[in-house]
């Protein structure tokens, strides 16, 4: 048979036909199918808006690159390998430039968005599956980073302020030298974590990106930036001249509020370490946080100054907060040199979990049941809680209630990514295991860029 008689005959299946398979399947399928031909392509045109609306599917996980393989060239460079935890398979996907594998994803969003920083420490909003990515405002923009740049207009290096002052502002006298640091080394020392408050959409006839908003957790002291649709540069959230909070982790809230009623714009909730969360409204111009829960009442381990703990915090519903603590061990990486932290080896072992609820006001200690079978989604980029059916016929099939998947959670450095095997499994709360997630043991083998949770969407 002809290529042209078969391409007919795929295009003469009936439209009902098509609607159906399409609803049946996987994102990266979704996306090759209006290729197919024209017939393919009205279907898919005209089931566009319900697609990206529908049920996200189960969690990918983002691999690092394989060195030793043997696919080389800007081919190479320029896909991301992906595996499917429903599935067990990998999917192989083309991203737009700058090359995926000198991307460093920094956050990641339910509605399919990652966070990236490139190679020159520039952040975008991607989405990995179709493609789509916006750049957000340059990283001189931030108000403690001055760009030092080269005759050709190119940042050469930039220049990080720090100031330890008791009244946390600077003044004219900065307390710490100004740190150098190479185009690539600033997103390893500034960028702790990126939060997607609102999703990018477009907006036709000229098809503008509007409506997003990001959060950023900046260090050495923890700040938070913001940068909205149309921003030209990152603004402080919080006040410069008040004490630095330190803030680890945060999470967008629901539109609802505790008492059922709807909120005209979609809070953030921001946690330090101390344990205690801020409430903040990033659309307004100006910005005072509200005090919501008091510090959390862990054990003293849990509650260590150290790199062997980490905080998360995730909404389990309107009302109700959850604080994780994830419990870790250290080792030092076997070098031929003497160990620094930037080489330290770190095994998770356990998490503490502590319930707040509007009701009580204050934080109780808790145990697995109160994720009433829903998972959690951790690490450096992502504070998740997903909905998962025990019937496996749910929200994200093929992923286990009562777990906490865990990714890498440094800190980072540059040696660190790229020598130190990165800490990734799955904590059953249950009993107590903790195991790589399924198919991907040999890839977390590789080191770079440290792997990420990925939630797939055609959205944009």
């Amino acid at each position: 048979m002809s290529m042209s008689k078969l391409a007919r005959g795929w295009a003469d299946l009936p439209r009902d036909l098509l609607e159906s398979v399409l609803a049946r399947l996987p994102v990266p399928d979704l996306v090759r199918f209006p290729a197919v031909c024209t017939a393919w392509q009205s279907v898919h045109a005209a089931a566009a808006a319900r697609l990206r609306q529908a049920t996200p599917s189960s969690p990918w996980l983002m691999l690092p690159f394989n060195p030793t393989a043997r696919a080389g060239g800007v081919a190479k460079l320029s896909v991301a390998r992906f595996l499917s935890l429903a599935e067990g398979r990998v999917y192989v996907i083309r991203q737009p430039a700058p090359a995926a594998r000198d991307r460093l994803c920094v956050g990641s969003s339910a509605d399919g968005w990652l966070v990236t920083a490139d190679a020159r420490s520039e952040l975008s909003l991607l989405n990995p599956i179709t493609g789509a990515q916006l750049r957000l405002p340059p990283a001189a923009t931030l108000p403690f980073v001055d760009a030092r740049r080269g005759a050709d207009g190119r940042v050469e290096s930039y220049g990080l302020r720090s100031c330890f002052a008791d009244g946390g502002g600077c003044g004219e006298e900065a307390l710490v030298p100004t740190e150098t640091l190479g185009p690539d080394r600033l997103r390893y020392e500034v960028y702790e974590k990126a939060i997607v408050v609102s999703a990018p959409r477009r907006v036709p006839p000229c098809s503008c990106w509007v409506g997003y908003a990001v959060l950023l957790i900046c260090q050495p002291l923890g700040r938070l930036a913001v940068a909205r649709a149309g921003d030209a540069e990152w603004a402080l959230l919080d006040d410069a001249d008040a004490p630095a909070r330190c803030w680890v982790d945060a999470v967008r809230a629901s539109f609802s509020g505790a008492d059922g009623s709807r909120r005209d714009h979609q809070p953030v909730y921001t946690v330090d370490a101390a344990g205690r969360v801020d409430a903040w409204d990033t659309d307004a111009a100006t910005t005072p946080s509200r005090a919501v829960a008091p510090p959390c009442g862990c054990s003293a381990r849990s509650c260590a100054m150290s790199a062997a703990c980490r905080k998360y915090l995730v909404e389990l519903s309107p009302g109700r907060l959850l604080q994780v603590h994830r419990l870790r061990e250290t080792a030092h990486a076997r070098y031929a040199w003497e160990p620094r932290p930037e080489h330290m080896e770190y095994t998770t072992t356990g998490v503490e979990l502590f319930e707040w609820t509007a009701a009580t006001g204050l934080w109780a200690r808790a145990d697995g049941r109160v994720l009433g079978g829903r998972a959690l989604y951790l690490g450096k980029s992502a504070s998740l809680c997903v909905p998962v059916d025990v019937d496996d016929a749910g929200w994200c099939p093929g992923v286990r209630g009562g777990c906490v998947y865990f990714t890498d959670d440094g800190p980072w450095s540059h040696d660190r990514c790229h020598e130190v095997t990165p800490d990734v499994g799955v904590l059953d709360l249950d009993d107590g295991s903790y195991r790589p997630p399924r198919g991907a043991a040999r890839d977390l083998l590789w080191k770079w860029p440290p792997p990420v949770w990925v939630f797939p969407s055609l959205a944009g």
